[in-house]
């Protein structure tokens, strides 16, 4: 008898630590995917990070939702762990295109040059998403023939 009154309070505690269903998190990721293509081609390596504009920022997450393009120009956005999604919100989408070293740059590290020339930069990019509970699809992000830098700027208006 002695032996049930022993097991009795553990079975109880255990039972009260079960999982109840979770409450939905404002944390938690959703699936983004979209795809880039230059002059009609699909874009291999471009990074596409989303820039909270109303939606869960560091330190809650742990950096930015990002992905890199693959080469048909699809890309699946991850915040926590390749590919998992974002967190619902407004989002800026970014984007740079590293191309090869600049042998002429000043400092004795070469820099890597963005093919975008800057155009899709914080200040610059005017691509944007919503992302919602569920799956969501960015646009197709058709980027045409660069061949120049845009204009300097003064910041962005409501950030600088």
């Amino acid at each position: 008898m002695r032996v049930y009154w022993l097991i009795l309070p553990s079975a109880l505690v255990a039972a009260g630590c079960s999982s109840a269903p979770a409450e939905p998190d404002a944390l938690t990721p959703h699936a983004v995917t979209g795809r880039v293509t230059v002059e009609g081609k699909p874009a291999a390596g471009v990074v596409v990070t989303l820039l909270p504009t109303d939606a869960p920022m560091v330190p809650q997450i742990p950096r930015n939702p990002h992905a890199i393009t693959a080469a048909d120009g699809t890309f699946t956005i991850g915040t926590f762990a390749a590919a998992d999604g974002a967190p619902q919100g407004g989002y800026q989408i970014v984007l740079s295109w590293p191309g090869e070293k600049n042998e002429n740059a000043e400092s004795e590290a070469t820099e890597i040059t963005d093919k975008l020339m800057g155009w899709y930069d914080g200040t610059h990019s005017t691509l944007a998403v919503r992302v919602k509970a569920g799956t969501n699809a960015v646009p197709p992000i058709a980027i045409p023939k660069i061949t120049a830098a845009p204009p300097k700027s003064q910041g962005v208006p409501g950030r600088n």
